[in-house]
């Protein structure tokens, strides 16, 4: 039941986004004599409980629709540039709302989807076509500044097809199902209502297809130049995705985390540590080394050498996502652990083709205290790196079928870890010094629904880079 998949996935979790930037985000200094300056950030951002109800309709609808052809694109350089190898999707992760404009008046309120695996930041600008979702931002002349084709910002694919010497004619493609088409501004972007970041380079796309989960844009968080990351000169990162919630009992506590800069370390002694490994074809992807299975403390020794192994045309390999919240493993290693779970949980299977998902069994029967789920274990590369997944990492319930199944699936050429994968765990990526930690979050202080925020300044003769 092989399933081919995308390497990069995009689809969303909403932010109550509250943190404040108090310097903009291009530091390079471009005046005679100007000195950089250094920025150190300390932020912390509340997310919104991720709805049950979103995940389970992505399962139903989105899974193999938008996946099965999308490695087939893989192989796509173009798409590497800006986009994703990946449709969108509604399952909620991380969106964040926020407002373009560099005068409170002229200011429009927007979102955008977090995606950790493409670069360009973007939103829906005018014309906007019918149907498209989100909010739709007036044209750049009326607001923003155009990006000229000399600036050191507009990529070089793009300058060979610059129009009236402005960066022009970018399509950001993401898979097979959705793509966005415009050109390059600078403006301010606003993330909460007090604080503002000017001269942000931005994508404003008059031409969309596919599904953005309503969403007015897609915030890019890869290691290319154009990412917030980058343009924030900031290098660390992390998250904490909470378990998906019922709309009944979901409560602003039970949100997602996202951190930046000083608040991205680990918050236990618990931590372990893998690289993270830079793929030159696809680098705006985030992969790791899994070397290796457990099921109750037992290798799974029949899941062939090399599985998990990055080919010298970049296939393969493990890439992680919080967009994705299914898990999908290369298929020789999927069979190996689907029948060593079937082996210890010992119940009738029963059809999962309703939820598209395979190892499925009636939820009531897995409720018996008699049943019990076993533990799997991911090893990575690193002294001691290895992830305990629960039961609720490992199977979803889906309340309309009465079913509750296994939230990973087969694939060929690659590997994802899903965010269902990664509930529970507190994921910091050290970008700069290419190291993925990660800690169970049971036992951590809550979320702060605050925001820290520390910056320290030194400038020198330093100039903000202008358009």
């Amino acid at each position: 039941m092989a399933r081919s998949l995308a390497v990069t996935l995009l689809f969303a979790v909403l932010l109550h986004s509250s943190f404040q930037l108090l310097l903009p985000p291009q530091l390079v200094a471009e005046a005679a004599g100007g000195t950089p300056m250094r920025l150190i950030y300390r932020l912390t951002i509340k997310a919104r409980p991720w709805a049950k109800k979103e995940a389970a309709d992505y399962v139903k609808k989105k899974i193999r629709r938008r996946v099965e052809d999308a490695i087939t694109n893989w192989g796509n350089p173009q798409q590497q540039q800006l986009g994703a190898a990946a449709a969108t999707g509604p399952a909620d992760a991380l969106v964040i709302d926020f407002s373009v404009g560099h005068a409170p008046a002229a200011a429009r309120n927007t979102s955008g989807l977090v995606d950790i695996t493409s670069q360009l930041v973007w939103v829906q600008c005018a014309p906007c076509a019918a149907g498209g979702g989100g909010a739709c931002l007036p044209p750049p002349e009326t607001t923003s500044t155009r990006l000229p084709c000399a600036s050191h910002m507009c990529p070089s694919f793009l300058r060979e097809t610059c129009n009236a010497s402005l960066c022009d004619g970018y399509t950001a493609t993401y898979g097979p199902y959705a793509n966005a088409s415009g050109y390059l501004a600078t403006d301010t972007f606003t993330f909460d209502s007090t604080t503002a970041v000017p001269a942000v380079v931005f994508g404003c796309s008059n031409r969309i297809s596919g599904d953005f989960s309503g969403a007015s844009g897609v915030i890019g968080l890869g290691r290319g130049p154009l990412s917030l990351l980058s343009q924030l000169n900031l290098t660390r990162f992390s998250y904490q995705l909470s378990a998906p919630q019922s709309s009944s009992s979901s409560s602003d506590e039970d949100g997602s985390v996202i951190r930046f800069g000083d608040d991205a370390i680990p918050m236990t002694n618990r931590h372990r540590s893998t690289p993270l490994l830079v793929v030159s074809q696809y680098p705006n992807l985030y992969y790791v080394k899994l070397t290796g299975i457990l099921v109750d403390g037992n290798m799974l020794s029949s899941i062939p050498a090399g599985t998990f192994d990055l080919t010298a045309n970049g296939s393969g390999g493990v890439i992680l996502s919080t967009t994705m919240p299914v898990t999908f493993l290369e298929e020789a290693a999927y069979n190996v652990v689907k029948q060593a779970l079937k082996k210890k949980i010992a119940l009738p299977t029963v059809d999962g083709s309703e939820l598209d998902l395979d190892l499925c069994y009636l939820a009531a029967s897995m409720a018996n205290k008699s049943v019990v789920v076993p533990t799997v274990t991911l090893v990575f590369d690193g002294v001691g790196a290895e992830m305990n997944l629960s039961s609720t990492n490992l199977f979803f319930i889906d309340d309309d079928t009465g079913l509750e199944c296994l939230t990973m699936l087969p694939s060929r050429g690659g590997s994802v870890l899903g965010s269902l994968l990664q509930t529970g765990n507190h994921m910091i990526y050290d970008v700069g010094g290419e190291r993925l930690t990660f800690e169970r979050t049971a036992g951590l202080a809550p979320p702060l629904p605050a925001v820290s925020l520390m910056v320290i300044l030194v400038p020198l003769v330093a100039s903000l880079l202008l358009f």
